[in-house]
Formats: C-alpha cells, structure tokens, sequence
C-alpha cells in the first residue's frame, strides 16, 4: 500500500499556493503604483521663468490624493546649483511657485537656466530663458 496525498488533496495545495502568490503580487503591484503616482509633479508650459533677472518656478502637483508639501521636494537646482525652496501645500491637481526670485549666485539677466525640481517619484527639468 503507497503512502503519500491523494491528487485531489495535491491540486487543492497547488491552487492555495497559486492564489497566495496572486495575493501578495497584487498587493505588491498596488503599493508599487500608489506610491508613483502620490507625489507626481511637473513644471508647467511657462512655469520656469525669469522676471527682473531672477528666476522663479511655478510647479503643479499631478497626484491623485495627497497633498505636496515643502519637504516632499528633494532636489530644487537651478543651472546645477542647489536653489531655496518657498514653503509650499498643494492639494491634488493644484499648482504654487516653488522656487522664487533665485539669483544664479548674483543675477539671471541673460541666457537659458536650466530648472531640476524632484520628489522621490521623479525629476523634472524645464528651461528658463532670461533677456
């Protein structure tokens, strides 16, 4: 006489695994996805730009349900150097300056300037033109 699980009790222990793995990959997948699209933002058309030969840069927060606050930015630079931030709270879908009136270390009055503003989803670049 064998010893050992019939293939009913087998198929039924298969199936289990099969749904746990299922269970953890999309939980995985969800977080994953939620935490990409929390803190997204993005530099409008226009949004850096100079006035009186400073530069000032306008961002929009694209989550979808968190507000963006000052500390969620961790990269601010402007032409590669690291540029003061202005406290900011954005709910989703609105925008606010987050950089204001930075000098390019004395004056912005010509040439392009290029803008980094990063949260720990990703960076942004754009393009300040300066006359």
């Amino acid at each position: 006489m064998r010893k050992g699980i019939t293939p009913v009790i087998a198929l039924v222990m298969l199936m289990l695994i099969t749904v746990g793995m299922v269970g953890i990959a999309y939980s995985w997948f969800s977080g994953l996805l939620s935490t990409q699209t929390e803190k997204g933002i993005s530099i409008p058309p226009g949004g850096a730009y100079c006035a009186g030969g400073k530069v000032n840069v306008l961002i929009q927060n694209n989550g979808a349900t968190s507000n963006l606050a000052q500390g969620d930015i961790i990269i601010a630079q402007v032409d590669g150097t690291d540029a003061t931030t202005q406290a900011i709270n954005l709910a989703p879908g609105a925008g606010g300056l987050i950089v204001k009136d930075w000098t390019c270390g004395g004056s912005c009055s010509s040439g392009s300037h290029t803008v980094r503003i990063g949260t720990r989803t990703g960076v942004v670049e754009s393009t300040a033109f300066c006359k």
